[in-house]
């Protein structure tokens, strides 16, 4: 790359047009920037000129968008995906504070869990470590298969006379794990997510008890209508044969329902509401239940194809998803206000997603260990 592609590139960059291999391009630009030794000066020239030609540039195209309101105001930045920063400015309009390089503060790194670590409790209470067992059938339970296959998925197969319950539990810093309920339903549970559900559905009914995130791909039986009741708020959702997202964490935030085909209803204690495909119901800890058209499926149902998708996100909420999938610890030396979007595949260390957020400018990471601390 050349100064005046660089120039131009900024341009595009600021103006929202940039396509995605100009915004791979930005990112390694924006490397080169901070990392002395990566500079190529006879092809970029000087580096400070260059930076200053850039500030010059994008301040007619800056201005204009100060005039418009925050939504016409994309601001980009890349690697190898894309981050979209809500409300902020570039490291070539904001020169970043004295901070230790990030080779300093990143000396430590997390990597992305490599198995799921998941607990699967019988009825009789055995425990059997999933990552350690073997492909195949893990137990019998009367007349219930359970197996494991070679992808690493948990089926139930068979029929049983009576009532019992299994628990399949996945701790933080682990992978996403699909199970088949007996019926054929399946449900793929995110790091933190708790699974609780009989060996065979029986009595007209379908039930099972979740905490954490899942994705539930329910089979349908209009004789048999299927609950999914969240043992953080109680709630219950009424489902026949349907797709649909759970996310109910035990740490104060809101329970989120996200219906992508069918319908389910949504009950509390105090409300009931009916969900249509696209739409989102946010459970408060008073029981009311709100309902917004438009719902992002795409980040919904990211932990399951793999990503980290934040459309919006506050650095709190990003911290606690990183939290539970790393299995990290986490510290806030200071107040970040912004709000962040950004896509990344889920099977990279802790730094790269850092890094990307890092690329705003408006917040920066330590890493020690396994705690990573918030710094401006």
């Amino acid at each position: 790359m050349r100064k005046e592609e660089a120039i131009l590139l900024a341009e595009k960059i600021v103006s929202g047009t940039a396509t995605d291999a100009e915004l791979m391009q930005y990112n390694r630009l924006f490397n080169a920037f901070q990392e002395g030794d990566s500079w190529d000066e006879q092809v970029l020239g000087d580096k400070q000129q260059l930076e200053e030609t850039i500030r010059q540039r994008l301040q007619p195209v800056l201005r204009r968008r100060r005039s418009a309101k925050l939504t016409g105001w994309p601001r980009w930045a890349a690697a190898a995906v894309v981050v979209l920063l809500l409300g902020a400015g570039y490291y070539f309009l904001q020169k970043p504070q004295p901070l230790q390089p990030q080779a300093v503060r990143f000396r430590n790194d997390v990597p992305a869990p490599a198995g799921n670590h998941a607990v699967l409790t019988l009825a009789n209470g055995q425990q059997i470590q999933l990552d350690s067992a073997g492909n195949g059938t893990l137990a019998v339970q009367g007349q219930v298969q359970v197996s494991k296959t070679a992808g690493g998925q948990i089926v139930y197969a068979g029929t049983a006379e009576a009532a019992s319950f299994n628990t399949l539990q996945l701790p933080s810093g682990s992978k996403p794990l699909a199970i088949t309920l007996s019926d054929g339903t399946k449900v793929w549970m995110d790091a933190g997510a708790v699974l609780t559900y009989p060996t065979a559905f029986q009595d007209g009914k379908r039930e099972v008890f979740v905490s954490g995130q899942a994705w539930f791909e329910v089979a349908q039986n209009s004789h048999q209508p299927f609950r999914v009741t969240s043992t953080t708020n109680n709630a219950t959702i009424d489902v026949l044969g349907t797709t649909f997202t759970v996310r109910a964490f035990r740490d104060g935030s809101h329970m989120q329902v996200t219906l992508l085909s069918g319908a389910v209803k949504v009950n509390t204690g105090t409300a009931s509401q009916l969900l249509r495909p696209g739409e989102q119901a946010a459970v408060d800890n008073n029981g009311a239940v709100q309902v917004a058209a438009g719902a992002d499926l795409q980040q919904a149902t990211a932990f399951k194809d793999g990503l980290f998708y934040f459309n919006g996100a506050d650095i709190t909420t990003i911290m606690s998803e990183l939290q539970r999938y790393y299995d990290i610890d986490v510290a806030y030396q200071a107040d970040v206000k912004d709000l962040f979007v950004a896509k990344i595949p889920r099977d990279v260390p802790v730094s790269q997603l850092l890094n990307l957020l890092e690329m705003t400018n408006l917040v920066h990471f330590k890493i020690e260990g396994r705690k990573v601390t918030v710094i401006k």
